[in-house]
């Protein structure tokens, strides 16, 4: 498969990056998909996904080796995995959106209070709007590019941000 995701990717350059990506998060991925698909050709089929989506929007991506990067693929894979489960119909129970992603930006005594209170905040939020609220607040994605990334039409990403924004006001008590 790897050899199908480097033709979408344009430049030498990017497809020796994406290489790395790819052999750095492939297990971690699939760790996560399986745990929520409990089926190995599933999560196959998710983890493959996943790279497609990556490949064709590659420019994008930064750094490979950073909590971002590592919190926008497990960000993707998760919506990824729930949208399998939905069409298998073998999904009977609900996922635990509200568990937070390990690798999220955590605090230390060095950040700011105020920077302290957002993170706890956003931590507590479920996951469909604490996603796109970090793609595009931290990751500085438009609601266009995450719409593309997690299958979902625009107009749903846009409502995620806002109905987002004001549970975070309403949180923090601004």
């Amino acid at each position: 498969m790897l050899a199908i995701f480097l033709q979408i990717v344009d430049t030498p350059e990017e497809q020796t990056k994406f290489e790395k990506l790819y052999h750095r998060y492939k297990n971690l991925l699939f760790y996560v998909a399986y745990n929520a698909l409990e089926d190995y050709e599933d999560a196959e089929d998710a983890v493959n996904e996943t790279f497609f989506r990556v490949a064709k929007n590659f420019s994008k991506i930064g750094e490979i080796e950073c909590h971002e990067t590592r919190n926008f693929l497990v960000i993707i894979i998760k919506n990824i995995s729930i949208d399998l489960l939905r069409k298998r119909k073998a999904f009977t129970g609900e996922l635990n959106e509200e568990q937070p992603v390990r690798g999220y930006a955590g605090t230390d005594e060095n950040t700011p209070e105020k920077l302290r209170d957002v993170v706890d905040v956003l931590k507590e939020m479920p996951a469909k709007y604490r996603d796109v609220l970090w793609l595009n607040a931290v990751a500085g994605y438009r609601a266009v590019e995450i719409a593309a990334f997690l299958g979902v039409s625009p107009e749903t990403i846009r409502k995620r941000l806002h109905r987002g924004r004001e549970m975070l006001k309403k949180r923090l008590g601004e």
